[in-house]
């Protein structure tokens, strides 16, 4: 089998990624990693950092609509980077992996815990209040 000529660099995500691959093609389930990647940016990042913050600085109309279009920035970064040949780097790389599972309920745990970390950031810093 022939190497690919170009040089990939793997990181943190494509290790995300090919997680949820892994347990979406062993267990059958709709968590692929696209599915991950949405909600590790959604929740940790996008709805306690980004929309009380958008809110706070812009009006509810214009933060809506900043919002709806950073929803859409994971798929697109997805549908751009993991081509055919990049997962089949990746499956090169990562071959061996063992309990994808594990593995991935690391990732989930990890992801809640920013989420709770970053909602109570916002409380104190008073971004997010209680009404």
């Amino acid at each position: 089998m022939e190497k690919d000529k170009r040089k990939y660099r793997f990181c943190f995500i494509d290790y995300m990624w090919y997680v949820a691959e892994e347990w979406s093609e062993r267990e059958h389930n709709n968590l692929n990693g696209r599915m991950l990647l949405f909600f590790c940016w959604l929740f940790p990042i996008l709805l306690p950092l980004g929309i009380p913050l958008l809110f706070h600085l812009f009006s509810w109309m214009i933060a809506f609509a900043v919002v709806m279009i950073l929803c859409f920035l994971p798929g697109l970064f997805c549908q751009l980077r993991y081509t055919a040949g990049r997962h089949k780097v990746l499956r090169e790389h990562y071959g061996k992996m063992k309990h994808p599972g594990r593995k991935l309920a690391k990732i989930v745990l990890i992801a809640g815990a920013l989420t709770v970390a970053n909602v109570v950031l916002m409380f104190h810093l008073g971004f997010i209040h209680w009404a």
